[in-house]
């Protein structure tokens, strides 16, 4: 028996993202037992950037219920992360998450080959933007296992029920999340490392050049693999290069990144501050909502 925990943050009760988690489920596996939080429901405040986290034996003054979701994730043996589609992106119950991403290297280890499967919910045929390969970044960085992901049509609960194609592919995702042996099939233009299928081309080039992936003139548009864009007898292919950020070794090289920014900050904190000393003298009014009387 294992425990399946569906992470939804969409705002709707019974929408279609909490219809799909369900279907999903029904196809992990007979007598698991299945979880689902709304992330909406959950206390999560911004990062306050103040870096106190990365401090050893310090942690995150915010008091909230980030903690509470990374234990519940913990206690999971495989996990189905949705959103709807907000302009073309991600909503706010995700990028709550997100923002948090300092504490994302103290549960690497934890979260490390937790199997997972994605999927976004839109409404307006072929608008389903960039909200996927955004979520799938998120799994990413919190050191989760991508099995598979989806992006389901319907706009009004219960839509995405209309679609066969919907329930055909919800049953994919279940089978996949606990099948030791599923790989999935890569799909037209996507990239083979994160599955996204955003391009990016590169207008700058005299930026210094990161010591863990190679840079492109085209690439994609998420983990930075280098794309070779080519025409041919049946029209556009792309073709990657390498592996881009998602390494096995990227939370590593994640953790390493922002304590060598801590360091950088601390060393020319005296210098940044004389840099800056002209507009802490400005004659700016800071304005805010006036207390209710």
């Amino acid at each position: 028996m294992k425990k399946v925990l569906g992470l939804i943050s969409s705002p709707r009760k019974k929408g279609n993202s909490e219809i799909m988690t369900k279907e999903i489920m029904l196809h992990t596996g007979s007598d698991n037992r299945f979880e689902i939080l709304r992330l909406l429901d959950l206390h999560i405040e911004p990062c306050k950037a103040c870096y106190s986290c990365m401090k050893p034996g310090k942690k995150c003054p915010r008091d909230d219920d980030v903690e509470f979701l990374f234990h519940k994730i913990a206690e999971a043996d495989g996990i189905i992360l949705s959103s709807p589609v907000y302009h073309w992106g991600i909503n706010t119950g995700i990028q709550r998450i997100f923002d948090r991403v300092f504490l994302f290297p103290r549960w690497a280890n934890v979260f490390a080959n937790k199997p997972c499967v994605t999927f976004v919910t839109y409404g307006a045929p072929y608008e389903e933007g960039y909200a996927l390969s955004v979520l799938n970044e998120l799994i990413r960085e919190l050191n989760l296992r991508l099995k598979d992901c989806a992006a389901f049509l319907g706009a009004s609960p219960g839509d995405v029920l209309k679609y066969e194609k919907n329930i055909e592919m919800a049953k994919q995702l279940g089978q996949a999340l606990f099948n030791p042996s599923y790989k999935r099939k890569q799909r037209n233009f996507e990239c083979p490392n994160c599955f996204s299928n955003m391009i990016k081309f590169r207008l700058e080039t005299d930026l210094p050049s990161p010591s863990w992936r190679s840079i492109g003139r085209a690439e994609c548009a998420f983990c930075g693999t280098v794309a070779e864009i080519k025409a041919s007898e049946k029209g556009v292919e792309v073709v990657y290069h390498g592996q881009g950020l998602y390494t096995e070794e990227f939370p590593k090289r994640l953790s390493e990144w922002h304590e060598a920014s801590i360091k950088s900050f601390l060393k020319e904190k005296k210098k940044i501050e004389r840099l800056t000393e002209k507009y802490e003298n400005m004659d700016v009014k800071i304005i805010s909502k006036p207390n209710p009387s």
